[in-house]
């Protein structure tokens, strides 16, 4: 009983902890997206009232000689870098109402931009260490025509498929690239012969031998156990997934394409709520959805899942926070560049109105997205 106790305790403790990482985690990239305000900001002389990481009461406080505040707030899920005069008119030097359209436009898409470089860094550094997903062959099937003879081999890592890339983080594109092919040769590029090792939880390979291979695109046919045949067209090749290490600058690369992948998903995702195709429940979450996911995704996947998160949502937050939506940076620059076409602000106090109304609208939405998913987040741990 007592064992079973200590168990028990520990698998809390161990939960916890991992929840712990995962605010951690999430307060870094809201921190990377006000300190991308900050920094522009403060380049561009603007006078910052305050520096906050987290919502709600202040636990910390420091005032710096400039009279700029430091704050540590008690609710780890979000954070602000409160400029003078950015809801109001003010007569103060440096207020942010009182720059150039162009400087407050720099200033609002700072925050977006310090995300984008955070990411693709953060997720160069995975590739490179952990490497990145590709497929794996693991068994090779019968060709219909008689007489074919495979090049590929089984435990073959797919890199290029008709001299394309293959990336396959997100989703796999070989189906793509096959679909408009005729039946007939096709030429991969592969990795065999590699290094396996282990980095963490995860096995890396890394170092192969880097060879082209020819594959026939044509009908192929497998047996189940009870004798059932199916055909099929494609390569012949049954596929997994392997994590292979590649170098610094191929590893940018795939940084890159994997942001484009996440960007284009958020869209289709956005696109498909409104069609109907999507559902809210399971594919919209607020603060408790992502904080679950990240610890859970944590504690199978080590400090790589923190990284491949880290990048995957620093993405994430720059897109949402570039739509035109009420309180987000992305309206603040509509409004801005009306204002510049005008040669006069909309009603301050009409903005501001809007602005509040609209970040009461998110807060409620985040809050029902968490209650949707509360089954889901449960199942997490």
């Amino acid at each position: 009983m007592l064992t079973m106790m200590l168990a028990d305790a520990k698998s809390v403790f161990t939960t916890i902890g991992y929840i712990l990482v995962a605010l951690l985690t999430l307060m870094v990239m809201i921190v990377v997206h006000e300190f991308g305000h900050y920094s522009v900001g403060k380049a561009l002389k603007f006078k910052i009232n305050e520096f906050s990481i987290g919502f709600g009461p202040a636990i910390f406080k420091h005032k710096k000689k400039n009279g700029e505040l430091f704050s540590i707030r008690l609710i780890p899920l979000g954070g602000f870098c409160a400029f003078e005069g950015e809801d109001a008119d003010s007569t103060v030097e440096g207020a942010f109402n009182a720059q150039a359209p162009w400087k407050r436009i720099l200033v609002l898409i700072a925050g977006v931009t310090f995300n984008f470089i955070s990411a693709f860094l953060v997720l160069t550094i995975a590739f490179s260490v952990y490497g990145y997903t590709l497929p794996v062959v693991t068994a090779l099937n019968t060709p219909v025509e008689e007489g074919q003879t495979y090049t590929l081999q089984e435990g073959d890592i797919i890199y290029e498929v008709a001299g394309k890339k293959v990336y396959t983080l997100v989703d796999s594109n070989i189906a793509g690239i096959l679909a408009d092919m005729p039946d007939g040769e096709v030429e991969l590029t592969v990795y065999r012969d590699y290094q396996q090792s282990s980095v963490g939880k995860n096995v890396v390979f890394r170092r192969g031998q880097t060879i082209k291979v020819k594959a026939v695109l044509g009908q192929y046919y497998t047996t189940d156990e009870d004798g059932n045949t199916t055909t099929y067209r494609g390569m012949g090749i049954m596929t997994a997934y392997a994590s292979y290490r590649t170098n610094v600058w191929r590893a940018f690369a795939y940084a890159v394409v994997y942001c484009v992948q996440v960007v284009v998903f958020l869209f289709q995702t956005i696109g498909g709520l409104f069609t109907g195709l999507v559902s809210v429940k399971g594919n919209l979450g607020g603060p408790i959805t992502t904080v679950g996911i990240i610890a859970s995704s944590i504690s199978t996947g080590g400090f790589r899942a923190i990284l491949l998160l880290l990048g995957m949502m620093s993405a994430n937050i720059a897109i949402m926070n570039i739509l035109p939506l009420p309180a987000l940076d992305g309206s603040r620059v509509v409004f801005t560049v009306i204002e510049w076409i005008r040669g006069k602000p909309i009603p301050r106090k009409v903005e501001a109105i809007i602005h509040t109304v609209g970040i009461i609208v998110l807060f409620g939405l985040t809050i029902l997205f968490d209650i949707l998913n509360l089954g889901m987040i449960a199942k997490l741990f």
